[in-house]
């Protein structure tokens, strides 16, 4: 991961899709291990990207268990680029960021909410 900045998108190629199992718990491990805990990757798609590349990008969703042992979700705080080739991470927004990023939607009034358990 060289880069500061995200990739361009220069294309949508599927708005929707589904990952493995295998590269969920390696994106969920990679954000703990790098991030920390409370983020979650999830929506991804298909995108081109500058340089004729395909990748897969995904929103980070900022999440915690709540007391009722609930999966709660305050809103999306990036977006993670995985390559379509070797599915290695192109780009993570740095844990400054993220944090800033979850300081703006508690300071918009965002309220978490339910998420659903596994992948999503």
């Amino acid at each position: 991961m060289s880069k500061t900045n995200p990739p361009k998108i220069i294309k949508i190629l599927q708005e929707r899709g589904e990952i493995d199992d295998e590269l969920d718990y390696a994106l969920m491990s990679y954000l703990l291990k790098n991030r920390g805990g409370g983020f979650t990757a999830c929506q991804p798609k298909l995108v081109e990207i500058e340089g004729d590349k395909k990748a897969i990008v995904m929103d980070i969703d900022s999440t915690f268990v709540d007391k009722d042992n609930l999966l709660m979700g305050l809103g999306i705080v990036g977006n993670i680029f995985i390559d379509y080739d070797t599915l290695r991470i192109i780009y993570c927004p740095s844990l400054e960021e993220l944090q800033s990023n979850i300081q703006k939607l508690k300071d918009h009034g965002i309220i978490p909410q339910q998420r659903p358990k596994g992948k999503y």
